[in-house]
């Protein structure tokens, strides 16, 4: 991946968090510095907790998080990403392929008619995959919300809550690639459809979003949300 020539030094580092496979031993080999997390804190969700940890113990000011099943990175990625940060745009990332890591035809095909829904959506924010952000940026709003259980979007609402914005830079794209079954997939949208209630996206929103964007079960999951919450009120 090619550096800009402003980011005079870099250091590529891989947080293991509990990993039970061969994950240190190869990213060492790759000279990336490893450091393991082998805990489970008050965080709601794990990512956001592992996301917080890793800047926790990092020091650079200019922090790029790519996840682990990230593939397909273009050589310019940072570049590109790079000249869309500034004072008034605080986080960016860039679009998103997911295939599944076994090909499944019909999995990969939900996938790929996503993306193109994605694409033309009128309103497209980061996603959380492959994108960048300073450390002042996580300073300034107060880290990470451990309420939240999704660590892009919550991030996002605390950076628009001091007038700065977020950006897709639509010019880079990289694949990601995910043990994926059909049931997995249906459950995965589900848990997005309650993320989406606790973090008080609005349920016309959401109803929207999973029409248009092909996610039927996200709607599901936020009445499931919604249904939940009445019945711990009611006892």
């Amino acid at each position: 991946m090619c550096i800009p020539d402003e980011i005079n030094e870099i250091e590529f580092v891989v947080i293991d968090d509990r990993s039970e496979d061969r994950t240190k031993e190869i990213a060492e080999s790759t000279g990336a510095k490893v450091i393991n997390k082998n805990f489970r804190g008050d965080y709601v969700s794990a990512i956001s907790e592992t996301v917080a940890f890793g800047v926790e113990n990092t020091e650079g000011c200019l922090i790029l998080k790519c996840d682990a099943d990230v593939q397909d990175i273009p050589k310019n990625a940072l570049t590109k990403l790079h000249v869309h940060l500034s004072d008034d745009i605080r986080r960016v990332s860039s679009e998103v392929i997911t295939k599944t890591r076994q090909k499944n035809p019909l999995l990969d095909l939900l996938f790929f008619l996503r993306y193109l829904n994605f694409k033309v959506s009128l309103k497209r924010e980061p996603r959380g995959a492959f994108t960048l952000f300073e450390r002042r940026t996580v300073q300034a709003v107060g880290g990470f919300d451990k309420t939240k259980p999704t660590w892009d979007t919550a991030f996002d609402q605390r950076i628009k809550s001091r007038g700065w914005g977020v950006e897709l830079v639509g010019e880079v794209v990289v694949t990601e690639k995910r043990n994926f079954s059909l049931k997995q997939l249906v459950n995965h949208q589900i848990g997005a459809g309650r993320s989406r209630r606790k973090l008080g996206v609005g349920f016309y929103r959401t109803l929207a979003h999973s029409i248009f964007r092909l996610r039927l079960f996200v709607v599901w999951g936020y009445i499931s949300e919604v249904w939940d919450e009445r019945k711990r009120v009611e006892s």
